[in-house]
């Protein structure tokens, strides 16, 4: 409907060019996606055979591959981050293809889902969030997460980028300086990105030697020095603010509101990050170890492997007999850290993000802890971590390569096991039963509301009312300023124009309740179901909570989630219970839709129900709300 819209009004000869580039497109996606399947799958052999060494030295059985339908809901819900659709499983299960399998996986990991659903875990793990004046409006950081997720974005890059971000924070496509903006503390600022990207916990050497591990204050503060004097800034510059002065001045005695439109209208046009790095910091006040004095100026160093070249104007010694506030003139040295951070010689960078994915995919750590991980620390099977450190370099820190690798495994397409107390010592060797995220609770209702469940992300640039005023602000003069706040809208309503003014030039977004999690922006608020599912609040990194509890399970038995599905006629599940003619087809439209399954012979006996009463047991099911 979408191609005959767009075309219908375009010269007979025009319509048939653009319809023969159509079918050539999708030609050469099949044959792409297929190589790319026979790529991914050579990788996954290789994790296979690694994992079944080790099973046959420790006397283990492999597990047993599962059937379509299990496999299908499996992928679906770790790529896309949502159950299937009834006519999505039917299309795959009545698939001959002997190779549908791999095809599947490329077919999920190029789709809309997979950038909705992995913004999630990103933007999780950025702690993407409003976080007051400081970060006014985080909506140009989530926007560049998703654009790195559309353009798939080499991970290494996107960690070099957000770590070396700067400039103007609202300027559409510089989304990345929310990451330092983020934090208002440039120290705990650098523990948190040590974290991030590297899994190293070193935090509490910012106040003084690690207890439990080798880092001391020193090696922190000499960590600190690639990006000291970075910092954000909010206000002007002192060169640009001798123009805004003389009417900051002005308003705020003749009006207080007119003043701080202009005050934040003025902001959101200058609020940047400043400062590349001089690569030296200072000692704190009260630093009490032997190694060194309180402001003592320190030189820029790694805490491992080779340190990057750095083009010091001043040595220490000069330093030290400066004011103890100076640390130096700027020499770049933030890029220097981002360069050792992310290179593929360090030894925590892709084994970081390995165990990321791993956990995140098998739902087991395949190295250690996320966010404590040591430099020599392989796991219990370092030949099984060598190999996925390689593949992932070997992919050039493509995301959905390695992840299309982790998918087309033999393991990864094994039953799940419960870590119970007598499950196996050796667990990599497929995936753990584990309770969905909340998001993808949420987001697998919409597989029984709609049959296009993903019809809403955007596959283009959100404006929000800060990026759409700093487009504005690009033309406007300090008078211009000052009409806008006398002229303008007041203080209550100046974000809600500016938002109101964004959503229109985004176009039509469809209903909020056919949204996925993940289009909730600030001004939307949160998602408040998912919120009480265990949605991170991205205060932490990793702050999401799977554990289920009372008020998670009397909403899901009696909220507005599921009277939508048991009441609600109109929805696509319902229609596609109006098309059975028999108790036994009703019951297999159910047990597809929200199981992802056929009814067991057990199970026949339950036909006799109502409809309503089904749909609510299942909703309420441990099956429905874990991932097997």
């Amino acid at each position: 409907m979408g191609y005959r819209k767009r075309t219908e009004n375009l010269p007979r000869k025009q319509q048939m060019i653009r319809l023969a580039l159509v079918v050539l497109s999708i030609s050469l996606t099949t044959g792409f996606l297929s190589a790319q399947a026979e790529e991914s799958s050579e990788y996954s052999r290789k994790i296979d055979l690694t994992v079944g060494n080790q099973l046959r030295q420790i006397g283990q059985e492999s597990r047993k591959p599962v059937d379509d339908y299990t496999f299908c809901r499996r992928v679906y819900l770790d790529a896309i981050g949502r159950i299937p659709t009834v006519d999505e499983l039917d299309s795959f299960i009545q698939d001959k293809d002997s190779e549908k399998r791999s095809l599947l996986i490329q077919q999920l990991l190029e789709s809309k889902g997979y950038q909705s659903h992995w913004f999630n875990y990103w933007a999780d793990l950025l702690r993407v969030k409003y976080v007051g004046d400081k970060l006014h409006h985080p909506g140009n950081y989530a926007q560049w997460i998703k654009e790195a997720l559309r353009e798939n974005k080499p991970y290494d890059r996107m960690a070099h980028e957000l770590i070396n971000a700067r400039g103007p924070l609202y300027k559409p496509g510089n989304g990345a300086t929310g990451f330092y903006a983020r934090e208002s503390m440039p120290l705990d600022h650098l523990a948190n990105s040590v974290k991030t990207f590297l899994g190293l916990s070193i935090e509490c050497a910012q106040c003084h030697d690690h207890p439990f591990d080798v880092w001391t204050q020193k090696d922190f503060y000499k960590l600190a020095a690639f990006s000291s004097r970075t910092h954000l800034r909010v206000d002007p510059t002192p060169d640009l603010e001798k123009k805004y002065a003389k009417d900051r001045r002005m308003l705020k005695n003749k009006s207080f509101d007119e003043w701080i439109v202009y005050r934040e209208s003025v902001r959101v046009k200058h609020a940047a990050i400043h400062g590349n790095g001089t690569g030296y910091m200072r000692l704190p006040h009260d630093y009490q170890y032997e190694d060194g004095k309180p402001f003592e100026a320190v030189a820029a160093d790694v805490l491992f492997g080779k340190m990057p070249e750095l083009d010091h104007q001043l040595t220490t010694a000069k330093l030290d007999t400066l004011e103890q506030n100076n640390v130096g003139p700027p020499i770049n040295s933030r890029e220097s850290l981002a360069d050792w951070m992310v290179a593929p010689e360090n030894p925590l960078f892709t084994k970081s993000i390995v165990n990321r994915l791993w956990k995140e995919v098998m739902g087991t750590e395949l190295v250690g802890p996320l966010g404590n991980l040591s430099v020599d620390e392989m796991g219990r099977h370092p030949e099984l971590t060598t190999l996925l450190i390689q593949t992932m370099k070997d992919c050039g820190y493509d995301l959905k390569a390695f992840l299309g690798v982790l998918f087309n495994s033999g393991i990864y397409q094994s039953e799940a096991i419960a870590l119970t107390s007598d499950a196996p010592e050796y667990v990599f060797d497929g995936p753990i039963v584990r309770r969905l995220s909340a998001e993808a609770i949420v987001d697998s209702f919409l597989s029984l509301k709609t049959d296009q469940p993903d019809q809403f992300v955007s596959t283009e640039f959100q404006w929000d009312g800060f990026t759409h005023f700093y487009d504005k602000s690009r033309k406007m003069n300090v008078q211009d300023f000052v009409d806008y706040s006398v002229k303008g809208p007041g203080r209550g309503a100046f974000q809600r124009r500016e938002e109101e003014e964004a959503k229109k030039r985004n176009g039509n977004n469809g209903p909020k309740n056919l949204w996925r999690v993940s289009r909730y922006a600030h001004v939307d608020g949160d998602h408040p179901v998912a919120m009480l599912l265990g949605k991170s609040d991205r205060e932490l990194i990793d702050g999401a909570n799977k554990e289920p509890n009372i008020p998670q399970i009397l909403f899901l038995m009696n909220g507005d989630l599921e009277q939508e599905i048991t009441r609600a006629l109109d929805t696509y599940l319902h229609k596609k219970l109006q098309t059975t003619n028999s108790p036994d087809q009703r019951m297999e439209v159910l047990w597809k839709a929200i199981l992802g399954r056929l009814p067991k012979e057990s199970e026949r006996t339950l036909a006799s129900h109502k409809t309503e009463d089904l749909i609510w047991a299942l909703l309420n099911s441990n099956e429905f709300r874990f991932n097997r």
